[in-house]
């Protein structure tokens, strides 16, 4: 019986060990093919990109594609109904069998980005300028914001003021915390006796289009500097990081794009001398070192470092390398060649090519890029902390600074996708995209060869390659989250060529290699993370009770940002960092409990008063919660 109150991450972490490894000394090379296929347990999908409306869907922004095949589908107006033999890219199988190496051998994160988290938090951000000294150096200093009060939207004025320009006016009366608005201001000093520096943020000329907003902001000097020596690149990569993170949202207006690229322009402007020496942004501090940096007041926050910088140790490699750079190769500073290459897999030929396919094409749920952002799943939980971020944790009401763990990497757990997930009756939207699958139980044939490799390296290939007899899968291609793609492994046959030489003349002795005996402790993985590969790789790890779903507050809500301001026990963001918190951590893949509550009830230190109806405000009435 299924439960309904509580559900499975369709993700989990295999933890890190304490050291990375360093690259295999042995000497011995060894040369020849694994011969191995691959069989679909779910329906498998890799896109054939040449057409991205390949089913011909009328819905606007919606993509369709049919399966990976050698046919160009660029010309073809509709492939609905007509069937193209599957292939497998032998690039699809190195990046499953890379990733998974990786794991099993200690080695880099080799495919880690260098992203800088973005979160949204509730405290505002202060007013600040950033200062352009003559050197090329930067520093920031206090600032106070005034409104600027008359004919703003009038087409003359809109169009003549941007983001930074330096604008005169004469000082406004002080009105408790805030300041009488600017009613007559010029780009010229005439007789005004002070100045400040335009912010434009979220205005447009058409009133219609623009945001809530109602006023410009004129950001003037108020007291001495925050911070100095600011780097160039800090700064670029916190802003650019906040700004991509609004306009890479599938539910952002072009009039916000039109708006956030604005911005984006005149500050890449600033930082090249080509504007004035002031540039107006809010910012905002924690403890005595961090310095966050947001075009408006209520914002999201950008981490100190980017993933790499977390990743410490297990960053892809740079000079040394590990056992999976020397194997497969790098590219960059000490770069090497690859020892082994995998051919494309073909499927058995068969009379009708619409035998292999799960029907004509189905709409899938919504996928999207991974959330690093949260932090409730892609972080350790700090020893007593309430709330943590990827620079600071919250205990006992204070902020302290730290250096944060990553989880681990990531897997995804194996799943039926039909009971839930591949809802045929699906309405298409530009979220989500209609494909064609090839269905379960096709079995895909190809080739791994090897390049003097060393007995070790070869017979921790074969394990990779073989695992589908002990009842563990692995993830490919497209829909992971949704139960898509799972297949096993299993190795046919190994030939080891070797060049003989006799008589003067060149001859290949090529010979059957055994593999028979070969398990996972003697070829030499990691025994750190075997019980947790082992686990999130067992095609029947999960309870068939539990739901594998991103998380959902209700059995039928697809709203995942209400499940995680539940998470966070606020009906409102709070406006201090100190009154952050977080009630669940993803489990671990040991735990005895792998599943989450859909509810956050009181015993989580959950606002119970809020029931996930509605986005919460901050106390200016803006919705905060928007992703």
């Amino acid at each position: 019986m299924k439960d309904n109150s509580r559900f499975v991450n369709p993700y989990n972490f295999i933890s890190l060990p304490e050291k990375k490894a360093h690259a295999y000394t042995d000497k011995d090379k060894h040369y020849g093919v694994i011969h191995y296929s691959i069989t679909t347990k779910t329906p498998l999908f890799i896109p054939n990109s040449s057409n991205d409306n390949a089913f011909a869907c009328k819905e606007t922004d919606h993509k369709s594609y049919d399966f990976f095949s050698y046919t160009d589908l660029s010309n073809e107006k509709n492939v609905s109904g007509k069937y193209h033999e599957p292939v497998v890219p032998g690039s699809e199988m190195r990046g499953l069998v890379r990733s998974i190496y990786e794991t099993l051998t200690d080695s880099c994160m080799g495919v880690l980005n260098d992203d800088y988290p973005v979160k949204r938090i509730g405290a505002p951000f202060k007013p600040g300028l950033l200062h352009l000294e003559e050197d090329g150096s930067l520093s920031l200093v206090k600032a106070i914001s005034i409104m600027i009060g008359e004919n703003i939207y009038h087409p003359n004025k809109v169009n003549d003021y941007k983001d930074g320009d330096k604008i005169y006016f004469n000082t406004p009366k002080s009105k408790g915390i805030m300041m009488e608005k600017i009613k007559d201001f010029s780009k010229d000093k005439r007789n005004f006796n002070d100045s400040g520096y335009v912010l434009r943020w979220g205005f447009f000329s058409n009133k219609k289009m623009s945001t809530a907003k109602k006023y410009y902001h004129a950001f003037k000097i108020s007291g001495g500097v925050v911070k100095n020596d600011l780097t160039e690149n800090e700064i670029k990569s916190m802003m650019n990081s906040i700004i991509d993170s609004y306009v890479e949202q599938p539910t952002v207006k072009p009039y916000d794009v039109e708006a956030y690229e604005a911005y984006r322009t005149n500050f890449k402007l600033f930082l090249e001398g080509k504007r004035e020496e002031y540039f107006p942004v809010n910012y905002s501090t924690i403890g005595n070192e961090i310095v966050c940096l947001a075009p408006a007041t209520f914002s999201k926050e950008v981490s100190s470092k980017n993933l790499m910088d977390y990743a410490g140790i297990f960053a892809p490699c740079d000079d040394e390398l590990c056992p999976a750079c020397d194997l497969f190769g790098k590219i960059g500073t000490n770069a090497k060649s690859s020892c082994i290459r995998f051919s494309d897999m073909f499927v058995n030929k068969t009379n009708s090519n619409e035998s292999y396919y799960k029907g004509n094409c189905v709409t899938i749920n919504n996928l999207s890029s991974p959330k690093i952002s949260n932090v409730d799943f892609y972080l350790e939980r700090p020893k007593n902390a309430t709330f943590w971020s990827y620079d600071y944790y919250i205990e006992n009401g204070k902020v302290r600074l730290y250096n944060s763990s990553l989880r681990g990497r990531k897997y995804y757990w194996h799943h039926d996708p039909e009971s839930v997930r591949f809802n045929k009756s699906m309405e298409r939207t530009k979220l989500n995209k209609t494909i064609r699958p090839v269905k379960e139980g096709i079995t895909f044939h190809g080739e791994l060869y090897f390049d003097g490799i060393s007995r070790k390296q070869l017979n921790q290939l074969i394990y990779i390659l073989n695992t589908g007899k002990e009842g563990l899968g692995y993830k490919l291609g497209m829909g992971k989250p949704l139960g898509l793609g799972s297949v096993t492994c299993k190795v046919n046959a190994v030939e080891e060529r070797k060049i003989m030489l006799k008589q003067n003349k060149v001859s290949y002795d090529v010979s059957s290699y055994d593999y028979s005996k070969l398990t996972y402790g003697n070829v030499g993985f990691s025994t750190s993370v075997q019980k947790e590969f082992e686990k999130i790789t067992g095609l029947n790890s999960v309870p068939k009770q539990y739901e594998i779903c991103y998380p959902k507050t209700t059995k039928n809500n697809d709203h995942g940002f209400e499940w995680f301001q539940d998470n966070h026990c606020a009906k409102t963001i709070p406006d201090d960092r100190k009154k952050m918190k977080i009630a669940n951590k993803l489990p671990k893949i040991l735990d005895n409990d792998i599943s989450l509550p859909r509810t956050i009830n009181g015993s989580s230190n959950n606002d119970s008063s809020y029931k996930g109806n509605k986005k919460p405000k901050n106390k200016n009435g803006e919705n905060v919660w928007s992703f």
